[in-house]
């Protein structure tokens, strides 16, 4: 049976093994997942098995929508290990392990005001760019620091799996400090590596002079004034 992860934002806050053949999401007490917020409709969404051994998914009518990595459920779609379902700024993440401990709190999750007795609702487009957005921030992404600035690149923008850092025009990610276009993040079979392309300038992993590293969330590139922060996609 699967494991759902329930997450908001980039904070992991309950696992759930799936053991019996549906699962009803919602706000309403009657759920088997309960989440009491006012983007979560009472009956948001439901996962079961059909006849044919397939996990699906479909949006039980609710106000706002229940969306599928990023994209809106219009019919029962099938789920697929890693498989990301959000509403609101609630999501789940089907059958797919932690890389960190989970938050001890309760299974429902609730604000300090008083229960509303009804859906707020939100424009389609806002919701649609306000899924597409919490989506994002789960994705592995660079946060750069150089000359008193600081931004962050998510990785995933690109189709290729490589990217150039640097301050040429030739960079993907283009940086005020650092060396031209000489620090190479890419994503292999197994996850994410840094590479020193330069023959003149020292990179820094985590204090540690390298040429070459596979990078885990949390990691620190420095070269030249530049300064990166790699964060790992969460699941």
């Amino acid at each position: 049976m699967p494991t759902l992860t329930l997450v908001t934002e980039r904070t992991p806050v309950k696992a759930y093994e799936v053991r019996t053949l549906g699962v009803n999401i919602g706000r309403g007490d009657d759920m088997d997942i309960v989440i009491d917020n006012v983007s979560v409709s009472r009956r948001q969404a439901r996962i079961q098995m059909t006849p044919a051994g397939e996990w699906v998914v479909e949006d039980l009518n609710s106000a706002n929508g229940t969306f599928v990595n990023g994209q809106r459920l219009t019919a029962p779609r099938p789920l697929s290990r890693g498989d990301e379902i959000s509403f609101g700024k609630f999501s789940l993440f089907f059958d797919r392990a932690l890389r960190e401990p989970l938050q001890e709190r309760p299974l429902e999750i609730r604000s300090d005001l008083p229960r509303p007795s009804d859906t707020f609702h939100m424009d389609v487009k806002d919701m649609e760019r306000l899924q597409q957005a919490v989506a994002l921030k789960r994705r592995a992404h660079l946060k750069w620091e150089a000359r008193g600035k600081q931004d962050t690149f998510y990785l995933e923008r690109l189709e290729r799996s490589a990217v150039l850092v640097g301050q040429s025009d030739l960079c993907d990610l283009r940086v005020p400090a650092g060396p031209r276009h000489h620090v190479l993040v890419l994503r292999n079979r197994t996850g994410y590596e840094v590479r020193n392309l330069s023959g003149w300038h020292r990179m820094r992993v985590n204090g540690e002079m390298l040429t070459q590293a596979p990078l885990k969330g949390g990691d620190v590139i420095e070269i030249r004034g530049l300064r990166l922060t790699f964060f790992d996609e969460i699941g």
